[in-house]
């Protein structure tokens, strides 16, 4: 690996958690993208392929949720107000890390 790539590995704290929230985040971005893109389609052809690109991306969706729930990663039942705060917490880390470094 070269010095710069050295550098970086050692500077970054990356975890499978923070790996699967940010790739869900992606395929959310992604699924409004191709809705919006299926509702303005002007053609059936460009529909149909819209829709497709949309339901593989859901499907990831679901299945990237699946994983995230199962690591209890994430509880999709906790009280809303658990889940501000539990997201505000590990803002609050990932702040601390970062002024240490």
């Amino acid at each position: 690996m070269s010095i710069l790539g050295n550098q970086v590995k050692e500077r970054t704290d990356i975890s499978d958690e923070v790996i699967a929230n940010n790739m869900i985040a992606s395929a959310t971005a992604g699924a409004n993208a191709y809705l919006n893109a299926t509702l303005a389609s002007p053609t059936p052809e460009f529909r149909a392929m819209c829709e497709d690109s949309l339901q593989q991306i859901l499907t990831g969706h679901a299945q990237l949720a699946k994983l995230i729930v199962d690591k209890e990663w994430d509880d999709p039942y906790e009280a809303p107000e658990d889940q501000l705060l539990n997201a505000l917490n590990k803002s609050k880390l990932v702040v601390e890390d970062n002024q240490q470094k």
